[in-house]
Protein backbone atom coordinates (compact mmCIF):
# COMPACT_ATOMS: atom_id res chain seq x y z
CA UNK A 1 0.00 0.00 0.00
CA UNK A 2 1.37 3.43 -0.95
CA UNK A 3 2.14 5.68 1.97
CA UNK A 4 -0.22 8.63 2.24
CA UNK A 5 1.85 11.73 1.58
CA UNK A 6 0.64 14.54 3.81
CA UNK A 7 3.20 17.36 3.48
CA UNK A 8 2.09 19.17 6.62
CA UNK A 9 2.26 15.93 8.59
CA UNK A 10 5.66 15.20 7.04
CA UNK A 11 6.84 18.66 8.06
CA UNK A 12 5.76 17.99 11.67
CA UNK A 13 7.36 14.55 11.62
CA UNK A 14 10.60 16.08 10.39
CA UNK A 15 10.53 18.52 13.27
CA UNK A 16 9.87 15.67 15.70
CA UNK A 17 12.77 13.70 14.30
CA UNK A 18 15.19 16.27 15.70
CA UNK A 19 15.02 14.75 19.16
CA UNK A 20 12.21 12.85 20.87
CA UNK A 21 11.39 12.80 24.56
CA UNK A 22 12.61 9.52 26.04
CA UNK A 23 11.11 9.08 29.50
CA UNK A 24 8.71 7.25 31.81
CA UNK A 25 4.98 7.82 31.76
CA UNK A 26 5.15 9.77 35.05
CA UNK A 27 7.80 12.16 33.76
CA UNK A 28 5.95 12.64 30.48
CA UNK A 29 2.82 13.50 32.47
CA UNK A 30 4.75 16.02 34.56
CA UNK A 31 6.25 17.81 31.56
CA UNK A 32 2.98 17.83 29.59
CA UNK A 33 0.39 20.55 29.88
CA UNK A 34 -3.40 20.22 30.14
CA UNK A 35 -3.55 19.02 26.52
CA UNK A 36 -1.11 16.53 24.96
CA UNK A 37 1.26 18.10 22.44
CA UNK A 38 3.49 16.66 19.69
CA UNK A 39 6.97 15.66 20.76
CA UNK A 40 8.48 18.57 18.81
CA UNK A 41 6.50 21.09 20.86
CA UNK A 42 6.90 19.14 24.09
CA UNK A 43 10.65 19.05 23.59
CA UNK A 44 10.82 22.80 23.02
CA UNK A 45 8.73 23.48 26.12
CA UNK A 46 11.00 21.26 28.20
CA UNK A 47 14.23 22.71 26.85
CA UNK A 48 12.92 26.25 27.19
CA UNK A 49 12.87 25.86 30.97
CA UNK A 50 15.76 23.45 31.47
CA UNK A 51 18.42 25.28 29.45
CA UNK A 52 18.35 28.64 31.27
CA UNK A 53 21.77 28.17 32.83
CA UNK A 54 22.28 31.78 33.94
CA UNK A 55 18.91 31.85 35.71
CA UNK A 56 19.73 28.54 37.38
CA UNK A 57 23.14 29.82 38.46
CA UNK A 58 21.65 32.89 40.13
CA UNK A 59 19.04 30.75 41.88
CA UNK A 60 21.75 28.38 43.13
CA UNK A 61 23.74 31.28 44.59
CA UNK A 62 20.66 32.57 46.43
CA UNK A 63 19.57 29.22 47.83
CA UNK A 64 23.10 28.28 48.87
CA UNK A 65 23.51 31.64 50.60
CA UNK A 66 20.40 30.93 52.66
CA UNK A 67 21.71 27.51 53.73
CA UNK A 68 24.92 29.19 54.90
CA UNK A 69 22.90 31.74 56.89
CA UNK A 70 20.88 28.90 58.45
CA UNK A 71 24.08 27.13 59.48
CA UNK A 72 25.54 30.29 60.99
CA UNK A 73 22.35 31.10 62.94
CA UNK A 74 21.70 27.60 64.25
CA UNK A 75 25.12 25.97 64.36
CA UNK A 76 23.34 22.65 63.85
CA UNK A 77 24.89 19.66 62.09
CA UNK A 78 21.86 19.29 59.81
CA UNK A 79 22.39 22.87 58.56
CA UNK A 80 25.97 22.13 57.48
CA UNK A 81 24.82 18.92 55.83
CA UNK A 82 22.17 21.00 54.09
CA UNK A 83 24.91 23.23 52.64
CA UNK A 84 26.74 20.18 51.28
CA UNK A 85 23.58 18.75 49.69
CA UNK A 86 22.67 22.13 48.19
CA UNK A 87 26.11 22.54 46.62
CA UNK A 88 26.04 18.97 45.27
CA UNK A 89 22.56 19.41 43.78
CA UNK A 90 23.58 22.77 42.33
CA UNK A 91 26.62 21.34 40.54
CA UNK A 92 24.61 18.39 39.21
CA UNK A 93 21.71 20.53 37.99
CA UNK A 94 24.00 23.06 36.34
CA UNK A 95 25.95 20.30 34.56
CA UNK A 96 22.73 18.72 33.29
CA UNK A 97 21.43 22.12 32.15
CA UNK A 98 24.62 22.65 30.15
CA UNK A 99 24.23 19.20 28.63
CA UNK A 100 20.61 19.96 27.76
CA UNK A 101 21.74 23.15 26.02
CA UNK A 102 24.09 21.07 23.89
CA UNK A 103 21.29 18.60 23.14
CA UNK A 104 19.08 21.51 22.12
CA UNK A 105 21.71 22.77 19.68
CA UNK A 106 22.46 19.32 18.23
CA UNK A 107 18.88 17.99 18.17
CA UNK A 108 19.82 15.03 20.34
CA UNK A 109 16.99 13.30 22.22
CA UNK A 110 15.95 15.04 25.45
CA UNK A 111 15.57 13.05 28.64
CA UNK A 112 14.02 13.61 32.07
CA UNK A 113 17.19 13.72 34.18
CA UNK A 114 16.76 17.43 35.02
CA UNK A 115 13.22 16.65 36.17
CA UNK A 116 14.44 13.95 38.55
CA UNK A 117 17.17 16.22 39.89
CA UNK A 118 14.73 19.11 40.29
CA UNK A 119 12.30 17.00 42.31
CA UNK A 120 15.11 15.66 44.51
CA UNK A 121 16.46 19.18 45.06
CA UNK A 122 13.02 20.52 46.00
CA UNK A 123 12.56 17.71 48.54
CA UNK A 124 15.98 18.38 50.08
CA UNK A 125 15.40 22.13 50.23
CA UNK A 126 11.93 21.68 51.68
CA UNK A 127 13.29 19.55 54.53
CA UNK A 128 15.88 22.22 55.33
CA UNK A 129 13.28 25.02 55.28
CA UNK A 130 10.98 23.01 57.55
CA UNK A 131 13.79 22.50 60.07
CA UNK A 132 14.49 26.24 59.96
CA UNK A 133 10.88 26.97 60.96
CA UNK A 134 10.98 24.42 63.78
CA UNK A 135 14.02 26.14 65.35
CA UNK A 136 11.68 28.86 66.57
CA UNK A 137 14.12 31.63 65.57
CA UNK A 138 12.08 34.56 64.31
CA UNK A 139 14.58 35.97 61.79
CA UNK A 140 15.20 32.51 60.34
CA UNK A 141 11.46 31.82 60.02
CA UNK A 142 10.99 35.17 58.28
CA UNK A 143 13.87 34.48 55.88
CA UNK A 144 12.47 31.03 55.15
CA UNK A 145 9.12 32.49 54.12
CA UNK A 146 10.80 35.09 51.91
CA UNK A 147 13.02 32.48 50.23
CA UNK A 148 10.14 30.06 49.56
CA UNK A 149 7.96 32.86 48.17
CA UNK A 150 10.81 34.00 45.91
CA UNK A 151 11.53 30.46 44.73
CA UNK A 152 7.85 29.87 43.95
CA UNK A 153 7.68 33.03 41.88
CA UNK A 154 10.83 32.08 40.00
CA UNK A 155 9.50 28.56 39.38
CA UNK A 156 6.23 29.93 37.99
CA UNK A 157 8.25 31.88 35.43
CA UNK A 158 11.13 29.51 34.66
CA UNK A 159 8.95 26.42 34.33
CA UNK A 160 6.09 28.00 32.40
CA UNK A 161 6.62 25.39 29.68
CA UNK A 162 6.04 22.52 32.14
CA UNK A 163 3.26 23.73 34.48
CA UNK A 164 2.57 20.39 36.16
CA UNK A 165 6.22 20.02 37.03
CA UNK A 166 6.31 23.61 38.29
CA UNK A 167 3.29 23.00 40.52
CA UNK A 168 4.92 19.82 41.84
CA UNK A 169 8.05 21.78 42.80
CA UNK A 170 6.02 24.50 44.52
CA UNK A 171 3.96 21.93 46.43
CA UNK A 172 7.08 20.09 47.61
CA UNK A 173 8.53 23.37 48.85
CA UNK A 174 5.40 24.89 50.35
CA UNK A 175 3.36 22.07 51.93
CA UNK A 176 5.94 21.01 54.57
CA UNK A 177 6.57 24.69 55.33
CA UNK A 178 2.82 25.22 55.82
CA UNK A 179 2.58 22.32 58.27
CA UNK A 180 5.68 23.57 60.10
CA UNK A 181 4.12 27.03 60.49
CA UNK A 182 1.11 25.44 62.19
CA UNK A 183 3.38 23.77 64.76
CA UNK A 184 5.93 26.57 65.05
CA UNK A 185 6.93 27.52 68.62
CA UNK A 186 6.13 31.14 67.80
CA UNK A 187 2.53 32.05 68.54
CA UNK A 188 0.01 32.78 65.77
CA UNK A 189 2.26 31.71 62.90
CA UNK A 190 -0.61 29.41 61.91
CA UNK A 191 -2.23 32.52 60.40
CA UNK A 192 0.43 32.46 57.70
CA UNK A 193 -0.43 28.83 57.02
CA UNK A 194 -4.05 29.85 56.43
CA UNK A 195 -2.99 32.22 53.65
CA UNK A 196 -0.81 29.75 51.79
CA UNK A 197 -3.54 27.68 50.01
CA UNK A 198 -4.94 30.76 48.27
CA UNK A 199 -1.45 31.95 47.42
CA UNK A 200 -0.58 28.51 46.02
CA UNK A 201 -3.70 28.50 43.84
CA UNK A 202 -2.63 31.86 42.46
CA UNK A 203 0.82 30.48 41.62
CA UNK A 204 -0.76 27.53 39.82
CA UNK A 205 -3.03 29.85 37.83
CA UNK A 206 -0.03 31.99 36.90
CA UNK A 207 1.87 28.92 35.72
CA UNK A 208 -0.93 27.82 33.40
CA UNK A 209 -1.41 31.34 32.05
CA UNK A 210 2.30 31.57 31.26
CA UNK A 211 2.11 28.10 29.72
CA UNK A 212 -0.73 29.14 27.40
CA UNK A 213 1.27 32.15 26.20
CA UNK A 214 4.40 30.07 25.60
CA UNK A 215 2.49 27.24 23.90
CA UNK A 216 0.70 29.68 21.61
CA UNK A 217 4.07 31.21 20.71
CA UNK A 218 5.64 27.85 19.79
CA UNK A 219 2.58 26.61 17.89
CA UNK A 220 2.35 29.88 15.96
CA UNK A 221 6.05 29.71 15.18
CA UNK A 222 5.67 26.18 13.83
CA UNK A 223 2.61 27.16 11.78
CA UNK A 224 4.42 30.19 10.38
CA UNK A 225 7.38 28.01 9.40
CA UNK A 226 4.99 25.72 7.56
CA UNK A 227 3.28 28.62 5.82
CA UNK A 228 6.66 30.04 4.81
CA UNK A 229 7.76 26.77 3.22
CA UNK A 230 4.55 25.23 1.86
CA UNK A 231 1.74 26.19 -0.46
CA UNK A 232 -1.49 26.47 1.51
CA UNK A 233 -3.73 25.29 -1.32
CA UNK A 234 -1.97 22.11 -2.42
CA UNK A 235 0.21 21.41 0.60
CA UNK A 236 3.25 21.15 -1.68
CA UNK A 237 6.56 22.78 -0.76
CA UNK A 238 6.88 26.25 -2.27
CA UNK A 239 9.67 28.11 -4.05
CA UNK A 240 11.42 28.98 -0.77
CA UNK A 241 11.65 25.32 0.20
CA UNK A 242 12.69 24.43 -3.34
CA UNK A 243 15.83 26.57 -3.18
CA UNK A 244 16.94 25.01 0.09
CA UNK A 245 16.17 21.40 -0.82
CA UNK A 246 17.63 21.75 -4.32
CA UNK A 247 20.95 22.91 -2.88
CA UNK A 248 20.91 20.05 -0.35
CA UNK A 249 20.27 17.46 -3.07
CA UNK A 250 23.02 18.91 -5.24
CA UNK A 251 25.49 18.59 -2.37
CA UNK A 252 24.48 14.96 -1.98
CA UNK A 253 24.75 14.37 -5.74
CA UNK A 254 28.28 15.71 -6.02
CA UNK A 255 30.64 12.79 -5.65
CA UNK A 256 33.53 12.71 -3.22
CA UNK A 257 37.01 13.17 -4.72
CA UNK A 258 37.70 10.23 -6.99
CA UNK A 259 34.02 9.30 -7.30
CA UNK A 260 31.52 10.14 -10.04
CA UNK A 261 28.70 12.58 -9.50
CA UNK A 262 25.21 11.12 -9.10
CA UNK A 263 22.56 12.34 -11.54
CA UNK A 264 19.81 14.67 -10.39
CA UNK A 265 17.01 15.52 -12.79
CA UNK A 266 14.71 18.51 -12.51
CA UNK A 267 11.36 18.70 -14.29
CA UNK A 268 9.68 22.07 -14.83
CA UNK A 269 5.94 21.72 -15.45
CA UNK A 270 3.41 24.21 -16.76
CA UNK A 271 -0.26 23.26 -17.11
CA UNK A 272 -1.78 23.56 -20.59
CA UNK A 273 -5.28 25.03 -20.78
CA UNK A 274 -5.50 25.82 -17.07
CA UNK A 275 -6.03 29.56 -17.50
CA UNK A 276 -9.01 29.01 -19.80
CA UNK A 277 -10.54 26.53 -17.35
CA UNK A 278 -9.90 28.86 -14.42
CA UNK A 279 -11.46 31.84 -16.22
CA UNK A 280 -14.37 29.83 -17.61
CA UNK A 281 -15.39 27.90 -14.49
CA UNK A 282 -14.21 30.25 -11.75
CA UNK A 283 -11.36 30.34 -9.28
CA UNK A 284 -12.96 27.81 -6.94
CA UNK A 285 -12.89 25.19 -9.67
CA UNK A 286 -9.38 26.27 -10.63
CA UNK A 287 -8.23 25.76 -7.05
CA UNK A 288 -9.86 22.32 -6.98
CA UNK A 289 -8.02 21.41 -10.19
CA UNK A 290 -4.68 22.42 -8.65
CA UNK A 291 -5.36 20.27 -5.59
CA UNK A 292 -6.10 17.25 -7.80
CA UNK A 293 -3.03 17.98 -9.92
CA UNK A 294 -0.88 17.91 -6.77
CA UNK A 295 -2.37 14.55 -5.78
CA UNK A 296 -1.76 13.12 -9.25
CA UNK A 297 1.82 14.34 -9.28
CA UNK A 298 2.47 12.62 -5.94
CA UNK A 299 1.15 9.38 -7.40
CA UNK A 300 3.63 9.57 -10.29
CA UNK A 301 6.87 9.79 -8.32
CA UNK A 302 8.67 7.99 -5.53
CA UNK A 303 8.16 8.90 -1.89
CA UNK A 304 11.57 10.57 -1.66
CA UNK A 305 11.17 12.60 -4.86
CA UNK A 306 10.24 16.23 -4.26
CA UNK A 307 7.39 18.21 -5.82
CA UNK A 308 7.09 22.00 -5.51
CA UNK A 309 4.43 24.46 -6.54
CA UNK A 310 6.41 27.51 -7.63
CA UNK A 311 3.70 29.61 -9.29
CA UNK A 312 0.04 29.70 -10.22
CA UNK A 313 0.06 26.62 -12.48
CA UNK A 314 3.79 25.93 -12.43
CA UNK A 315 5.41 23.00 -10.65
CA UNK A 316 8.93 21.65 -10.23
CA UNK A 317 9.85 18.01 -9.56
CA UNK A 318 13.29 16.95 -8.31
CA UNK A 319 14.33 13.37 -9.03
CA UNK A 320 17.46 12.35 -7.09
CA UNK A 321 19.64 9.63 -8.64
CA UNK A 322 17.59 9.73 -11.87
CA UNK A 323 19.31 10.26 -15.23
CA UNK A 324 17.84 12.06 -18.23
CA UNK A 325 16.95 8.73 -19.85
CA UNK A 326 15.39 7.38 -16.67
CA UNK A 327 13.30 10.52 -16.24
CA UNK A 328 11.51 9.97 -19.57
CA UNK A 329 8.98 7.36 -18.35
CA UNK A 330 8.34 9.45 -15.24
CA UNK A 331 7.54 12.48 -17.39
CA UNK A 332 5.33 10.29 -19.57
CA UNK A 333 3.47 9.08 -16.52
CA UNK A 334 2.92 12.67 -15.38
CA UNK A 335 1.61 13.70 -18.79
CA UNK A 336 -0.78 10.74 -18.91
CA UNK A 337 -2.12 11.35 -15.39
CA UNK A 338 -2.67 15.07 -15.87
CA UNK A 339 -4.41 14.43 -19.20
CA UNK A 340 -7.11 12.38 -17.47
CA UNK A 341 -10.41 14.32 -17.18
CA UNK A 342 -11.12 16.25 -13.97
CA UNK A 343 -14.61 15.40 -12.72
CA UNK A 344 -15.33 18.23 -10.28
CA UNK A 345 -19.12 18.25 -10.43
CA UNK A 346 -19.43 20.08 -13.76
CA UNK A 347 -21.68 18.84 -16.54
CA UNK A 348 -18.62 18.12 -18.65
CA UNK A 349 -15.36 16.96 -17.03
CA UNK A 350 -12.46 19.37 -17.46
CA UNK A 351 -9.47 18.43 -19.55
CA UNK A 352 -6.09 20.08 -19.29
CA UNK A 353 -2.57 19.05 -20.19
CA UNK A 354 0.97 19.71 -19.07
CA UNK A 355 4.19 20.74 -20.80
CA UNK A 356 7.43 19.57 -19.23
CA UNK A 357 11.02 20.68 -19.57
CA UNK A 358 13.84 18.72 -17.97
CA UNK A 359 17.52 19.14 -17.18
CA UNK A 360 19.96 16.81 -15.45
CA UNK A 361 22.96 17.40 -13.22
CA UNK A 362 25.84 17.44 -14.00
CA UNK A 363 25.53 17.48 -17.83
CA UNK A 364 23.07 20.37 -18.06
CA UNK A 365 24.46 22.61 -15.34
CA UNK A 366 26.47 22.58 -12.11
CA UNK A 367 24.15 24.72 -9.97
CA UNK A 368 20.49 24.84 -9.06
CA UNK A 369 20.04 28.12 -10.97
CA UNK A 370 21.67 26.67 -14.07
CA UNK A 371 19.52 23.54 -14.00
CA UNK A 372 16.30 25.45 -13.37
CA UNK A 373 17.13 27.87 -16.17
CA UNK A 374 17.82 24.99 -18.57
CA UNK A 375 14.67 23.09 -17.58
CA UNK A 376 12.59 26.26 -17.81
CA UNK A 377 13.94 26.95 -21.30
CA UNK A 378 13.09 23.38 -22.29
CA UNK A 379 9.59 23.74 -20.83
CA UNK A 380 8.88 26.79 -23.01
CA UNK A 381 10.15 24.83 -26.01
CA UNK A 382 7.71 22.06 -25.05
CA UNK A 383 4.82 24.54 -24.93
CA UNK A 384 5.82 25.87 -28.33
CA UNK A 385 5.77 22.37 -29.79
CA UNK A 386 2.30 21.54 -28.52
CA UNK A 387 0.28 20.11 -25.67
CA UNK A 388 1.51 17.13 -23.70
CA UNK A 389 5.18 17.32 -24.70
CA UNK A 390 8.34 16.92 -22.64
CA UNK A 391 11.61 18.44 -23.84
CA UNK A 392 15.00 17.70 -22.37
CA UNK A 393 17.50 20.54 -22.45
CA UNK A 394 20.99 19.32 -23.38
CA UNK A 395 23.80 21.70 -22.54
CA UNK A 396 26.36 20.02 -24.81
CA UNK A 397 26.41 19.10 -28.49
CA UNK A 398 26.44 15.42 -27.58
CA UNK A 399 23.51 15.79 -25.20
CA UNK A 400 20.63 13.37 -25.40
CA UNK A 401 18.43 13.80 -28.45
CA UNK A 402 15.23 11.88 -28.96
CA UNK A 403 14.63 9.68 -25.94
CA UNK A 404 12.91 6.35 -26.75
CA UNK A 405 9.38 6.10 -25.42
CA UNK A 406 7.73 2.88 -24.17
CA UNK A 407 5.87 2.33 -27.43
CA UNK A 408 5.26 3.83 -30.86
CA UNK A 409 1.98 5.51 -29.89
CA UNK A 410 3.68 7.24 -27.00
CA UNK A 411 6.48 8.39 -29.31
CA UNK A 412 3.98 9.85 -31.73
CA UNK A 413 1.87 11.52 -29.09
CA UNK A 414 4.47 12.81 -26.67
CA UNK A 415 7.95 13.59 -27.92
CA UNK A 416 11.01 14.03 -25.75
CA UNK A 417 13.41 16.48 -27.40
CA UNK A 418 16.81 17.93 -26.68
CA UNK A 419 16.56 21.70 -26.70
CA UNK A 420 20.19 21.85 -27.75
CA UNK A 421 19.19 20.07 -31.00
CA UNK A 422 15.84 21.82 -31.53
CA UNK A 423 17.06 23.89 -34.46
CA UNK A 424 18.64 20.85 -36.11
CA UNK A 425 15.40 18.89 -35.76
CA UNK A 426 13.34 21.75 -37.18
CA UNK A 427 15.63 22.05 -40.17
Amino acid sequence: MRRVNNPKLNFIEAANAGGPIVETRLIRWLINGPRPQPDAILRRLLLQSQTKTRTLLMAMLSTTMFTIIAALLTGKTWAYAWIAFEVAFGIARYSVARRMSTAHASDRPADGLPIYLGLAWALNYSVGCTLCVLTGQGPLILLTGIVIAGLSGAISSRHAGTPRYGIALICILVLPYTVAMVFSPIAQTYLIALLIPGWGAGMALLLFENYDVLLHLFLSERENKWLANYDQLTGLPNRTMQHRRFDELLRDARGAPGRDDQPLTVLCLDLDGFKAANDGYGHAVGDAVLVVVAERLRSCVRDHDLIFRVGGDEFVILLPAVSAMESAPIAERVIARIAQPFDLGQDTPLSIGVSIGSATFPNDGPTADDLLRSADHAMYEAKRRGRGVVVHCGARDDAIGLVPMPDADARAARRVWSAAHADKVDS
